[in-house]
């Protein structure tokens, strides 16, 4: 009798370490299937990630090119400010020589022309007041 309890215990023992191995076994299946369906995803985020960067690598390119090409139109409209400015500051020295040349060529003329106009005055006075007479006299 004890070796029929011993052969049933050792049966129990052996059909619950077969049950266990069984469930160990199906999670291990389970727990592979998950890390290689994970696998996957990542292998397809790799690929995805080749894509993008496949794709954007033209884009970053033209943008490079176009970066460049700003900088330098930046550069030419500096240098054609700095060119503008120098020619105003042309104009603003022509200006202030030609305000420079008016106060001294009205400061030459006015006498002169004030004489003249006495001058003329003085000989329009003249004519007039001579007409005046010779119209008297030989009236």
């Amino acid at each position: 009798m004890d070796n029929t309890v011993l052969v049933i215990s050792a049966t129990i023992a052996l059909i619950s370490a077969t049950a266990l191995c069984v469930i160990a076994s199906v999670g291990i299946l389970r727990l592979l299937r998950n890390v290689d369906r994970m696998t996957h995803s990542v292998e397809g985020m790799q690929a995805d990630m080749r894509d993008v960067k496949q794709s954007l690598k033209p884009v970053l390119e033209k943008s490079a090119a176009v970066l460049d090409q700003t900088q330098r139109t930046i550069s030419r409209v500096d240098e054609d400010l700095k060119k503008l400015s120098a020619g105003a500051d042309t104009f603003k020295l022509i200006a202030e020589d030609v305000r420079a040349l008016e106060h001294l060529l009205v400061s030459t003329v006015r006498p002169s022309v004030e004489e003249l106009a006495s001058f003329l005055s003085g000989v329009v006075g003249g004519v007039t007041s001579l007409a005046k007479r010779l119209t008297r006299t030989f009236s």
